[in-house]
């Protein structure tokens, strides 16, 4: 709790330190000049004021202006990296022609952020082999949907659509499905009416939105929680670690959960939502790990730091034996945007491995 509390004053200090940062640009612009300093430090509490009102008021005004509380995240977020773009190249450049380039680039980036969120997320396909199945397997795997607005449930209904036109054996959600905002409706009852397994395990996100809140949500739609735990599906063995970094687990820990859960004779699938402790747990077992978390950054420049936080951005990796693959994730948080990242639903082929077919190159 303590290292969160910290985590957020520092992410806080350095929100309000980009809108003091903007104001600085519209002041050397000649616009705002007497107000400027105290308009956006305004904007900026306020907007941060958003993370704590969610967990208390809702209705269809308020998530109005959450939404549109998220949005100006993002846009600040864009805008203070022109800006920064401006003040190194500001030697090559008119000051007054390159104030209205950032705010038309702004512009372009944040609108073309918005139509790709709100795109049904693409199929990523991915084939593995292995000498442990004897029969073929599809798995659908989505993680990060952060089902916290009306329209985003209405976006997810049209995601489980595409995942049944795939007809999957598995569903797995890898965390960070709740959030403050969650409603089960007729969008996410969809979940109740299918006739697949769906596996759930936990990310940070439903530690915030309430885990005891999570485990009802988890038994109204029927979901088989993971959580340190395995489920067995014929020739596959899938386990669910429960959130890494949430619940402050050693890598003996997760050493341990792994031991008693894995079995020699069966594919295993290894379920965490954060991508952590793979290369160390790829050196005593053979497995696929599926994670997400990351958004593979979600919105440029973000990117930069969520590379510089995590080994395993996105996409595949390999390590001894074993792979690990760290989804884009099929939703967003906090601002509804998606740049440089698209969302992505994982479609997962388990496959025999036959040694003469040079098709079969993965594990």
């Amino acid at each position: 709790m303590i290292k969160f509390l910290i985590f957020f004053i520092f992410i806080s200090l350095a929100y309000i330190g980009l809108h003091l940062y903007i104001a600085k640009f519209f002041i050397k612009a000649g616009y705002l000049k007497n107000i400027a300093n105290k308009f956006f430090l305004i904007i900026a509490l306020v907007s941060i004021s958003v993370l704590f009102l969610r967990r208390k008021l809702t209705g269809d005004i308020f998530e109005f202006f959450y939404f549109i509380s998220f949005l100006w995240m993002g846009y600040v977020l864009i805008f203070s990296f022109f800006i920064f773009l401006e003040n190194i190249f500001s030697l090559f450049i008119d000051f007054k022609k390159s104030f209205l380039i950032i705010n038309i680039l702004t512009l372009i980036v944040f609108f073309i952020s918005i139509y790709n969120a709100f795109k049904v997320p693409k199929l990523n396909e991915i084939n593995y082999f292995s000498d442990k199945v004897y029969n073929d397997y599809k798995i659908a795997f989505v993680s990060d949907l952060h089902l916290d607005f009306s329209f985003k449930r209405i976006l997810f209904s049209r995601i489980i659509d595409k995942i049944l036109n795939q007809d999957p054996q598995i569903l797995i959600i890898g965390g960070d499905f709740l959030d403050p905002g969650f409603k089960i409706d007729k969008n996410v009852n969809k979940l109740r009416e299918l006739k697949i397994p769906v596996l759930f395990v936990l990310g940070n996100h439903e530690y915030y939105y309430g885990i005891d809140k999570t485990f009802e949500v988890v038994n109204k739609l029927n979901f088989i929680l993971l959580k340190d735990s395995s489920f067995k599906y014929e020739d596959l063995n899938l386990i669910g670690v429960s959130d890494i970094r949430t619940e402050n687990l050693k890598l003996e820990e997760v050493r341990e959960i792994i031991s008693k859960n894995y079995d020699n004779k069966k594919f295993n699938i290894l379920v965490s939502h954060q991508p952590l402790y793979f290369k160390e747990l790829s050196k005593d077992f053979d497995f696929l790990m599926l994670s997400g978390h990351t958004h593979c950054g979600q919105i440029f420049p973000f990117h930069i730091f969520t590379r510089i936080a995590y080994k395993y951005f996105c996409g595949e990796y390999k390590e001894n034996k074993s792979f690990l693959y760290v989804s884009k994730g099929a939703g967003s948080w906090g601002p509804f945007m998606r740049f440089l990242s698209n969302n992505e639903i994982v479609i997962l082929n388990i496959k025999k491995y036959e040694k003469n077919n040079s098709k079969h190159s993965r594990y």
